[in-house]
Parts: structure tokens; C-alpha cells; sequence
């Protein structure tokens, strides 16, 4: 049995990383808050920046040399301050689920926050009918503060939640 590992993706592997990302919009439509249909017409640059930027960074799952989960974690527009962090793009294959994995994931993004001296909060937000999204942040010390509606892509309208974390 190969060890599962994380690390930052380098913007040298946005294709790795698009191709996941794309299997994770049709696996869950949803979910995220962006659409297989958009996110296939993204260029090369786009995706490199996705994958790393002045204010952001992904991070792959491995076994092995297999990726087999993503994330990553983004300046919040919302936050007029920039100083807060956004968690987001979260996957994990099914067959790897239900492993405890997400903590690493978790854990990655937020070394890498505390790496930072620009951010002093990080926010995280799912679809109220996400469970497993829920209990992943619940083993860190997030707090709701914000339920809006919200239209996801499979059309459904429900409420998105979001947790925050002061760092």
C-alpha cells in the first residue's frame, strides 16, 4: 500500500488539476459553485493561476503518484479588506472517501494560511444539504455566520452556508 500524500500543486501541473477538477463538476453539479460547461472553456492561463497565484493555492491528494483529490484556497472577494481566505474546489474520488482524508487537506490550506501574514480570517462555505462538507469543518474551530440562497448549477435553490475561522 502506496502512503497518501498532500502538497502544493506547482502551476506546471494545471493539467492534472483541470482534469480532476472537471471530473469533480460532472460527479457533483450540485455542489460547486462554478459549472462543468464554464469551466471547460477556461484557458491554460486561467488554469495555472487557478492552480497558483499571488493570493492563492491548490493542493493535490496523492497515492502514490495518482492524483486523487483536490483543493484549494483563494482570496475571499467578498471581504473588501483582502484579509480574508475562501476554502474551496474540495474533491476527493469516491473510492478514497470516507478515509478521514479531508483533514488533510484541511490541514494543508491551513499551514499554508499560517504561512501568511495577509490573512486573518478564512471562510469556508458549502451547500446546506452537504453533509459531508459539514462535518469536515466541524473538527476545526469554524463558526456559521451567514445562511443565503442560493441557485446552484443543477438548478436547485438552497441555502449555502458559511462557517469562518479568525486565524
Amino acid at each position: 500500500m502506496t502512503a497518501i500524500t498532500v502538497r502544493e500543486l506547482h502551476p506546471d501541473e494545471w493539467e492534472i488539476f483541470r482534469d480532476l477538477r472537471l471530473a469533480a463538476l460532472l460527479d457533483a453539479r450540485g455542489v460547486y459553485g462554478s459549472r462543468h460547461e464554464d469551466a471547460v472553456k477556461r484557458t491554460e492561463a486561467v488554469w495555472r493561476h487557478t492552480v497558483r497565484g499571488e493570493h492563492n493555492q491548490s493542493f493535490g491528494l496523492f497515492d502514490g503518484a495518482r492524483l486523487i483529490g483536490i483543493t484549494s484556497i483563494f482570496r475571499w472577494d467578498e471581504d473588501p479588506s483582502g484579509q480574508s481566505a475562501i476554502l474551496a474546489s474540495s474533491y476527493i474520488l469516491p473510492e478514497y472517501r470516507g478515509r478521514d482524508l479531508s483533514r488533510l487537506l484541511y490541514d494543508a490550506r491551513l499551514q499554508w494560511l499560517r504561512g501568511r501574514r495577509d490573512f486573518k480570517r478564512v471562510v469556508v462555505g458549502h451547500r446546506l444539504s452537504n453533509e459531508a462538507s459539514r462535518r469536515a469543518n466541524q473538527h476545526y474551530p469554524f463558526r456559521e455566520f451567514r445562511r443565503v440562497p442560493h441557485t446552484w448549477p443543477d438548478g436547485a435553490t438552497e441555502d449555502e452556508v458559511f462557517y469562518e475561522m479568525m486565524l
